[in-house]
């Protein structure tokens, strides 16, 4: 009966059925996605420093090594490692007893000449007055003044030895010449010193209300630092970056640099000095010199992770005013912490897209939405590297 009802035309059930199946693939078609997002930022020009990092090593302001003048015993040690001396405070004592005895056999001797120069001098007052009177003969009066020369000589030679002892008996005793900070003692109680060799250096002693700094620069570097000088611009911003990432709290200047290039590296050594109040600083320590080389006026600076490389070629992704993204070729040139100068291929105000790992490409329709540095890449930021 329904069948009865519903029965069509021949010519129409095909165009029903028809309209039947396109109806039902139209619903089917799932809906276009929407845009991706992009992160952006926005070019802008400014001044930026530029810094160069080398690498160094401290030293004190003076760094004396205690070295041994004489051979014996180590009987005495006098100090604590690593704490500040006095100029002149006793620090080792070598065993004296040697010294001692050779001191006071040159005394005798000494003695001895004292002795023979008084009977010298005795017999030459006893003798002139005869001679005058023609009482002895020439040859008397002669021998008496060459003894009496002879007496003053030995005199003196003798007095000199034993100034010599006892200099060498002062060295068993061995002071501080500085007022500084002494470090780990070489030699330990009952330890036979000697003279010559290694053995000889028992300690060092170093003045550090200021360290010296010395780093290598390339023969480039260093031609570019004499054309900057010649040209009235001395670099005078020096930090001093400690093994830890930390900045030493005080900056530093240029004492000197080597009066030659290594023809082996290639290279020139220059060093610096930093205030070392506080004392934080040791010698032997390795550092960075971080150098404000200069201040590149109005340079465009874009994240380096927007920046892509193929083939020595970089590019960027620019956002236009559609949304739309469009690769650009752009030279680069410094590399500042996470970032990157670009000489040429942007200008003020342009939307630079950081796509990162994201699927977007050239011509796509993007939402932009400003990019926000987390907070351990600011941080990597402030460490500069070339």
């Amino acid at each position: 009966m329904i069948m009865n009802a519903l029965k069509l035309p021949k010519p129409i059930l095909p165009l029903f059925f028809l309209l039947t199946l396109f109806t039902s693939c139209k619903k089917e078609q799932p809906k276009a996605p929407p845009p991706m997002q992009a992160p952006f930022v926005t070019v802008k020009s400014e001044d930026v420093p530029i810094y160069k990092d080398f690498a160094g090593q401290t030293f004190g302001d003076l760094d004396i090594e205690l070295i041994a003048r004489v051979d014996g015993i180590l009987t005495g040690i006098h100090f604590k490692e690593g704490q500040r001396v006095k100029k002149g405070q006793l620090l080792y004592t070598i065993d004296p007893l040697e010294y001692d005895t050779k001191v006071e056999q040159v005394r005798g001797q000494v003695a001895g000449a004292q002795s023979n120069l008084v009977n010298a001098e005795e017999e030459l007052k006893r003798i002139r007055p005869l001679a005058d009177m023609n009482a002895v003969s020439k040859r008397e009066l002669d021998a008496a003044v060459a003894k009496d020369k002879a007496a003053r000589s030995n005199l003196n030679s003798v007095q000199a030895s034993l100034r010599n002892q006892q200099i060498e008996r002062s060295y068993c005793d061995i002071r501080s010449p500085i007022d500084g900070v002494i470090g780990l003692s070489n030699a330990r109680l009952g330890d036979y010193i000697t003279r010559i060799g290694n053995d000889a250096k028992l300690n060092t002693v170093s003045k550090l209300e200021k360290v010296r700094v010395q780093f290598t620069v390339s023969e480039s570097d260093y031609l570019r630092y004499q054309k900057q000088v010649k040209a009235g611009e001395r670099i005078t911003d020096l930090a001093l970056i400690l093994s830890d990432g930390s900045t030493h709290p005080y900056k530093g200047s240029l004492n000197f640099s080597d009066t030659k290039i290594d023809p082996t590296t290639g290279t020139v050594t220059i060093e610096a000095q930093f205030p070392n109040p506080d004392g934080t600083l040791r010698s032997g320590q390795f550092a960075k010199v971080r150098v404000l080389l200069r201040t590149q006026k109005d340079a465009i600076v874009v994240p380096q992770k927007a920046v892509t490389e193929i083939q020595g070629l970089f590019q960027v992704s620019i956002i236009d005013a559609k949304n739309t993204i469009q690769t650009r070729m752009v030279e680069v040139g410094q590399k500042i912490g996470v970032d990157w100068i670009i000489t040429k291929g942007l200008k003020p105000d342009e939307k630079v897209a950081i796509i990162g790992n994201q699927f977007i490409q050239p011509g796509s329709t993007v939402v932009p939405v400003p990019y926000v540095a987390d907070k351990d890449k600011k941080q990597i930021a402030s460490s500069l590297n070339n």
